[in-house]
């Protein structure tokens, strides 16, 4: 898939980011301000584009942070990918901003799988689990789920884990219940568009995408679970 061409919006986290890839070239913006991400969104895009030397005719699909996260950041980058994908008459990559956190780890030194974990607010948290194939692609172990940070607790299965994200930093009861199966901390990892570019490339080689109207957000936070 040298030749890729590919829009990302990953706006999950107040780190909200864009970035598109022409080929082997890559190119990212940071948002400036995530509380208006909306307004601040469009122009982006048309930013990184021109960085890429892309246009949006050029473009294979579009691909998002679907969560989950921030209702609204998810919500927002659901919103204008499908609008863009609409709008060109192209497909959709959904990729969880989890999973998108855990090939950000992949540019650190890690040899276990990564437990990938936000802070949901309200006394939870969002975690998945992922283990990094020879191309930094993630893997589900867990799937993405919304835990009790007092009442969760890994077992055996799991084994030794990276623990990446602010949810592991917010929750210390959570750090305290599972710190036996830490190999290693990372809480300052974020989803960021560069990453779920990395993920959708692989997507959409072997067809995993969708169509626009099927570009829907995982919010999580219906589906409740205490153990692994």
């Amino acid at each position: 898939m040298s030749e890729f061409k590919c829009l990302a919006i990953e706006t999950a986290t107040h780190e909200s980011s864009v970035a598109a890839c022409n080929g082997d070239r890559m190119e990212i913006l940071h948002l400036q301000d995530s509380r208006s991400t909306s307004r601040e969104l469009y122009k982006s895009v048309t930013v990184v584009l021109e960085q890429a030397e892309l246009e949006m005719a050029d473009l294979d699909c579009v691909a998002f942070g679907c969560g989950p996260g921030s209702f609204t950041g998810v919500r927002v980058a659901a919103g204008a990918a499908q609008a863009i994908a609409f709008a060109q008459d192209i497909p959709v990559c959904r990729v969880s901003s989890l999973a998108a956190m855990a090939a950000a780890v992949h540019k650190h030194p890690v040899s276990t799988p990564v437990a990938a974990c936000l802070d949901a607010r309200m006394n939870e948290a969002y975690l998945g689990i992922y283990d990094l194939d020879a191309g930094g692609q993630p893997q589900v172990i867990l799937a993405d789920q919304l835990v009790q940070p007092a009442d969760f607790r890994f077992d055996a299965r799991a084994g030794k884990l990276l623990l990446a994200g602010n949810g592991w930093h917010a929750y210390h009861e959570l750090v305290e219940n599972n710190k036996g199966f830490a190999a290693a901390y990372e809480f300052d990892v974020w989803p960021d568009a560069m990453a779920v570019i990395a993920i959708a490339r692989m997507q959409f080689a072997v067809g995993k995408f969708v169509q626009p109207f099927e570009a829907l957000p995982n919010y999580v936070r219906n589906q409740v679970t205490h153990q692994v």
